[in-house]
């Protein structure tokens, strides 16, 4: 942290402490007055004397005016200079930058910025999640940060980069890279260095989604394959396709995954049913889709897919701890 800005504002502090009380000895004023007089004249103000000053109070004022009003411009510039500094100077915006990223717990990692990674940033954003973006392109990071996301400028295939964006205390990280080798990097780095990390990969054919599997990621999407059954979808079934991409969301009707805490576990459908409104369609539970029975008991880890109106799913999400 630059403490210039505070050693100036002190400096400043003194001097016109030293006036006030240069005043308070030499005319015995009240402290309000010498104050005032103090900074009128360091500031070179002019206003004119709080009242009639002595021989003694003559010459303190002559002293004060030669040392105190150089000195006092001089500090007041060089803490205007810090300050504009401290704002335009990209090196201290870049420790800045870090310094916030350093205060995230369980964020979102999203490496590569293009359509899909801004797509993806977008998405999680207004989800509530912290994002970092990382790319190498400094353009592409201008355009991140114009989106109210944190930044940081680098290669995602150096473990340090990685590091430095805080993957030991990130919840997940995806990698949209235009190069499956750069992905397959990136997926090898962050398992290496945090194996519990939930990892999202981009692949551009199966053969690399087969090595990106094989390297630790949870999860690898094609965008390409993905595209084509989504057109599909909307062809073969346009209501069930805009339902599972969010576009049927409303206040009336609402679609939403939801983690069962701590709150919620021991409850049954039924019973949650009854106290929300909101209705269970389904439960994932160690990797298996459960059917959701009136009876069925939600256990710790579970996943329920919740449908209903919009202050219904917000009642059962209000019983996360």
């Amino acid at each position: 942290m630059d403490r210039r800005p505070f050693i100036l504002s002190g400096l400043i502090l003194g001097l016109v402490t030293f006036g006030a009380l240069g005043y308070r000895i030499t005319e015995g004023w009240s402290w309000l007055d010498c104050v005032y007089m103090s900074i009128m004249v360091l500031t070179t103000v002019g206003f004119g004397e709080v009242q009639p000053l002595n021989v003694h109070g003559k010459i303190f004022s002559i002293v004060l005016m030669t040392f105190g009003i150089g000195l006092m411009l001089y500090l007041l510039t060089l803490l205007a200079e810090t300050v504009i500094r401290s704002v335009t100077d990209p090196s201290i915006n870049k420790r800045r930058r870090e310094r916030r990223i350093m205060n995230l717990r369980g964020h979102t990692i999203v490496c590569g910025y293009g359509q899909v990674g801004e797509a993806v940033t977008t998405a999680l954003v207004s989800a509530k999640r912290e994002v970092v973006v990382i790319d190498h392109r400094t353009e592409h990071i201008e355009w991140a940060e114009t989106h109210g996301v944190h930044t940081l400028v680098g290669d995602a295939t150096d473990e340090e980069v990685l590091r430095r964006a805080g993957l030991d205390r990130a919840a997940s990280l995806v990698t949209v890279i235009n190069s499956d080798p750069s992905n397959l990097y990136v997926v090898l780095s962050a398992k290496g260095i945090k194996p519990q990390l939930q990892v999202i990969a981009r692949a551009s054919d199966e053969s690399a989604a087969r090595k990106m599997r094989r390297a630790g990621a949870d999860e690898v999407v094609n965008p390409y394959q993905l595209s084509g059954n989504r057109i599909a979808a909307m062809m073969l079934a346009p209501q069930f396709s805009r339902l599972l991409s969010g576009g049927a969301t409303s206040d009336h009707f609402t679609v939403r995954e939801i983690g069962v805490g701590q709150l919620l576990i021991g409850r049954s459908i039924e019973q949650l049913g009854r106290d929300t409104g909101a209705l269970v369609i389904g439960i994932w539970r160690d990797g298996q889709v459960v059917r959701a029975r009136a009876g069925e008991i939600l256990q710790a880890g579970d996943t329920v897919l919740v449908a209903g109106a919009a202050h219904e799913v917000e009642a059962v999400e209000g019983q996360q701890p």
